[in-house]
């Protein structure tokens, strides 16, 4: 297991990690939208959609925390690689940081298309989309459905 695999298992006992998930670009339908989960249960959510920028949090309970913190272990979100070649257009990054203190512990991008080909970025993507719809009240990452 790498160091920054166990850090994540032990994301709840470690208030000043903090893993951070970004999807989309500023200037294309929803904008670019990151979530920051703190070992702490603090969550951070920031839409930048054409020059405005809406924040929202929220806390998740320790239990919470301890149970994403193993899944984002156990999926090793930290060895996630894009394949390189041609991308679409739409075909935007999910952008991976794991940070403590500020300070960068890793960083990495794969395209949001590899999805349908590995399922741990399917896992990571819908745990996103989860809590960015709870802490959003379903305003994002896809707006409300009618």
């Amino acid at each position: 297991m790498s160091a920054h695999a166990e850090l994540l298992r032990n994301l709840g006992d470690e208030p000043d990690l903090e893993v951070g998930i970004t999807t989309g670009t500023e200037h294309w339908r929803t904008g670019q939208i990151e979530l920051r989960v703190r070992g702490d249960g603090e969550v951070a959510i920031r839409q930048r959609r054409a020059g405005e920028e809406h924040e929202y949090g929220g806390r998740l309970d320790p239990d919470r925390v301890r149970r994403l913190g193993e899944d984002l272990a156990g999926d090793r979100i930290d060895e996630l690689r894009d394949p390189g070649g041609d991308r679409k257009p739409d075909d935007h990054p999910v952008r991976i940081r794991i940070a403590r203190d500020g300070e960068t512990l890793h960083e990495g991008a794969i395209r949001e298309s590899e999805r349908w080909k590995d399922d741990r970025l399917d896992r990571l993507v819908r745990t996103y989309d989860a809590i960015v719809g709870e802490f959003t009240d379903g305003a994002l990452p896809y707006g409300k459905r009618a």
